[in-house]
């Protein structure tokens, strides 16, 4: 029987799964501070540059013999992913930079997929061949590749400081990086500032670092403190705005847009927006962008070109946010293993400048180790010349290569390596002015050799030579700023009635919940529903009115009458805009539209003062509640009034509480009252209960009511409610029996709250109880 070892399922878990998640940390999806590479991105700059020679000046190659390459020797993923790692590198909007110059369809900021890989051919850009000029020179260490065949760089040299002039963006495990771009020129007399002052802070260096600098352009709406704290913390949001100017008093030309935003869809959001008619000052759009970004608006005759813009900001991604997250690997004690780590503007050019230094005093070393072969063998060769004849003489007395090596060494004193030199030297260089020329030579390259061995003495000589490679790639491959900072802009405040075009229209609301609005009906029999549905509310209120649903579960979810579905169809139901619990439904709707909402009648301690109102309608006097009100209540007896203006303005889809309903309890109805009306209650064991509304305190927030009906048992409930002015109007009921009775005041007395009142039916129950359908029309319009 073969050993089978236990291992616990919880230990051999977390084991593997934190070794995936640094096998995603590192070889995939945060790029080195040093290089701003991803894995894939170097590899395939490397395969470019080392396998197939694609430097700038070559020929393009096609695509597919990139992808190959690259996932043949270095790269054991997919080869989509290393494709579109490499078109992303090729995209003048996605890269500050770009590192790869492609030819044929890589895209466009529409969003257009490239062409497939077979179809496109690529080199690389001038830039990208920048960051491996020195890869030959031992300035980086090398590891072994995934098959173990080759060896690939861990960190591509880069004399150009590419983290963050190009930015990432990688989504890894329990951690990610949005570093955005930058402008090169920036970056690098930021990296000048830090060399010259060693210890300058992050605010000194913003005064070379305005921003990122994103390829799109726009405008940056950040407060300079705003910025400063993200430099300083590695963290923080961008408010990025695309830029317009006018043409005329009719045109209003879009010239740039949010980094990372596709056009099409930009566009599409507008007119969407254009269509339902949400931004009246706009009544067409069409771009025609060629290079450049070129979005044109028509405006109305007359309209305000600003108001119009701030609605598109508010609404559509041409004002966006980009959230910074400045993750990336460092350089560990390890030269092969790097570290996660949040880093400021300050700590990521310390990591580079430092890297920089490391490469250029490895270079020297390099060249130091070439220069130092070879003036071994210019040595050997300078002891021949001086007795070229004997030597000449000794080589063709010898049997062989091997002997007369020997011979060389044992009469001149060379060595190997120097003899050989001596045996493979071509006969024309016995000339005289060849022979000077290789002493020529000799006495240069021992000159050379000192000035590296006084460099890599002197690091204070080195970092002069950083500071001027930076300057050489500030020179060659700066441009001027795209995005500009301005800071927080002065555009006209958005107020959303602005952009309403004001119409009368009703909301219709039905039994089963369905809600939409019409211009007009004829009759409530004449309103199309649902099969089985009917109409409850038919409310006039204007679009620029607001309009509340009063739910079971007592809460009320106000929205602008405009974003109702405008339909003389079924409409949509309501728990589509918004977030309804299981089983709540509607109990009450109100139109906040002050046409039709009643002249509520002031209030002291819940005594009617109309006395209270001044000349203008307006109430006076301390402690006075004036209306108008809503009256709701609860299938356990309990009641609550509150004052409308609470609820006038939109909520979220979670809406606002009104009555704290006890569980297993609901809202059975909600009102609108003046105050001078009456509450007309039925309950399931057959009584009814009227009270004036007065008698229900008004509530300033959310509360579990006053006792408006007093049960007659544990199993006896509220069936309904109805708030009603009118001697012959109340509330319908349905006995057990099939009987009908109206609860109103012309058969059941006036009496007050928290009894059980009259009985309606001695024997049996209450099935049901239904108020009339309301119906609200504007003045003059009944």
């Amino acid at each position: 029987m073969p050993v089978v070892d236990t291992i616990p399922l919880h230990e051999t878990a977390k084991e593997r799964y934190l070794t995936y998640a640094l096998s995603v940390i590192t070889s995939r999806a945060l790029p080195d501070v040093r290089d701003g590479l991803k894995p894939v991105q170097r590899r395939i700059l490397y395969a470019m540059y080392t396998g197939l020679r694609l430097t700038p000046e070559s020929r393009h190659r096609k695509s597919a013999t990139i992808v190959g390459e690259t996932m043949g020797k270095y790269h054991p993923h997919g080869d989509t992913a290393i494709y579109d790692a490499m078109v992303r590198m090729a995209q003048t909007w996605s890269l500050r930079a770009p590192l790869v110059d492609g030819q044929g369809n890589f895209g466009s900021l529409d969003g257009d997929a490239a062409a497939a890989m077979r179809y496109t051919e690529a080199r690389l850009r001038p830039l990208g061949a920048e960051l491996l000029r020195e890869i030959r020179q031992d300035t980086v260490p090398f590891r072994p590749t995934y098959d173990g065949q080759l060896f690939e760089p861990v960190v591509l040299p880069a004399t150009a400081p590419n983290f963050l002039v190009n930015g990432a963006t990688g989504i890894a495990v329990g951690m990610a990086t949005n570093v955005p771009p930058h402008n090169l020129g920036e970056v690098v007399d930021a990296a000048l500032a830090l060399l010259k002052s060693p210890n300058a802070r992050v605010d000194t260096l913003l005064q070379y670092v305005q921003g990122p600098d994103f390829p799109t352009g726009g405008r940056i709406l950040n407060t300079p403190e705003e910025i400063a704290k993200i430099y300083e913390t590695g963290e923080g949001a961008v408010d990025l705005r695309g830029e317009f100017e006018t043409e005329g008093k009719s045109r209003v030309v879009v010239t740039s847009i949010p980094y990372a935003t596709q056009k099409a869809d930009l566009i599409e959001k507008i007119a969407d927006h254009i269509r339902a008619g949400k931004v009246p000052q706009i009544v067409d759009i069409r771009d025609e962008s060629t290079e450049d970004v070129r979005i044109v608006l028509e405006l109305k005759r007359g309209a305000s070109a600003e108001a119009a813009m701030a609605y598109l900001f508010k609404h559509t991604p041409l004002q966006s946010r980009f959230h910074v997250n400045m993750t990336a690997l460092v350089p560990t004690d390890n030269p092969e293993v790097a570290a996660p780590e949040k880093v400021d503007l300050r700590t990521a050019l310390r990591h580079f400048l430092d890297f920089r230094l490391d490469v250029v005093t490895r270079r020297l070393a390099h060249e130091l180790r070439a220069l130092e072969k070879r003036i071994h063998i210019l040595e050997g060769l300078a002891v021949i010349f001086d007795a070229l004849d004997e030597a000449i003489a000794l080589i063709r007395a010898s049997k062989n290569k091997a002997d007369a090596n020997g011979r060389l060494r044992h009469r001149f004193g060379i060595d190997e390596d120097q003899a050989d030199a001596v045996l493979e030297i071509k006969l024309y260089r016995l000339a005289r002015m060849e022979i000077d020329a290789i002493l020529k030579e000799l006495r240069e390259k021992e000159a050379r050799a000192a000035e590296i061995r006084a460099l890599l003495a002197d690091e204070a000589g080195r970092w002069k030579m950083v500071r001027r490679e930076l300057r050489d790639v500030k020179k060659q491959y700066a441009d001027e700023r795209r995005t500009a900072v301005s800071g927080p802009d002065a555009v006209v405040e958005y107020s959303a009635e602005d952009y309403i075009t004001k119409e009368d229209v009703y909301v219709i609301v039905t039994r089963d919940g369905w809600v939409k609005r019409q211009r007009s009906y004829t009759d409530l029999d004449a309103i199309r529903v649902r099969e089985g549905d009917r109409v409850l509310y038919a409310l006039a209120a204007s679009t620029r009115a607001t309009a509340g649903f009063l739910t079971s579960a007592g809460r009320c979810y106000t929205m602008r009458v405009d974003d109702l579905p405008q339909t003389t169809g079924y409409g949509d139901p309501v728990q589509k805009f918004f977030d309804f619990a299981d089983k709540e439904t509607v109990v009450g709707v109100v139109s906040f539209d002050d046409r039709v909402l009643p002249t509520g009648v002031p209030e002291v301690d819940g005594e009617p003062q109309p006395e209270l109102f001044a000349g203008d309608g307006a109430p006076v006097g301390d402690n006075v509640v004036a209306g108008p009100y809503i009256v709701a209540v609860s299938s356990d007896g309990l009641a609550v009034r509150f004052e409308t203006e609470t609820f006038v303005e939109p909520s979220n889809k979670n809406g606002r509480v009104f009555m704290r309903v006890k569980s297993g309890e609901r809202v059975i109805g909600a009102e609108v009252a003046a105050g001078s009306e009456n509450v007309c209650l039925a309950s399931r064991q057959g009584r009814a209960l009227i009270f004036p509304v007065p008698q229900v305190p008004v509530f300033k927030s959310a509360a579990k009511g006053v006792i408006a009906m007093r049960l007659s048992g544990a199993d006896d409930r509220v069936l309904g409610m109805a708030v009603s002015e009118a001697a012959r109007r109340g509330l319908e009921v349905e006995t057990s029996r099939g009987r009908t009775e109206i609860v109103r005041t012309t058969k059941f007395e006036v009496t007050n709250r928290g009894n059980k009142g009259a009985t309606i039916i001695s024997r049996g129950t209450l099935r049901a109880a239904t108020a009339d359908p309301t119906e609200l029309h504007l003045p003059g319009r009944e």
